[in-house]
């Protein structure tokens, strides 16, 4: 397992954990001492999880979002993103993994080594509506 020395939190979806029981892993995973289930978690405490978290692993363009913002270091378990300004060689805090396990652990050996470093992207300054009605308004 890739995350052999640290706790691992994970907010369980409905549809991954339904997933997991036609598999048989779900109990598994439940007897995993390394593993706290949690059931899905709102907004707030999401978001102080990814604030204490030393990583994020996650396919969630949202939360790439949110990392790049709180500098939490992030693996997205995609080959692509819609969100390309989160990646960290744009100056966001993600690295797309796939599902490949090797490089899944290769990014994460590198990220337990990195510092946190929160990062607003240029644009990301909430004046966004602002920009986009003043262009609807020249456009006239």
């Amino acid at each position: 397992m890739v995350c052999n020395d640290q706790l691992v939190v994970w907010p369980v979806h409905p549809r991954t954990k339904k997933k997991l029981e036609e598999f048989n892993l779900w109990e598994e995973l439940k007897r995993n001492e390394k593993l706290i289930l949690l059931h899905p978690l709102d907004y707030h405490d999401m978001l102080r999880l990814n604030m204490g978290a030393k990583v994020m692993i996650t396919d969630s363009g949202g939360l790439q979002e949110e990392c790049t913002v709180l500098g939490t270091p992030c693996l997205t378990l995609r080959w692509n993103t819609e969100r390309p300004v989160t990646l960290r060689e744009h100056g966001g805090a993600s690295v797309l993994v796939g599902n490949n396990i090797n490089r899944i652990n290769q990014e994460y050996q590198l990220t337990m080594t990195m510092s946190r470093t929160p990062q607003r992207p240029e644009l990301w300054d909430g004046k966004t509506a602002e920009r986009c009605l003043k262009e609807i308004l020249l456009y006239k």
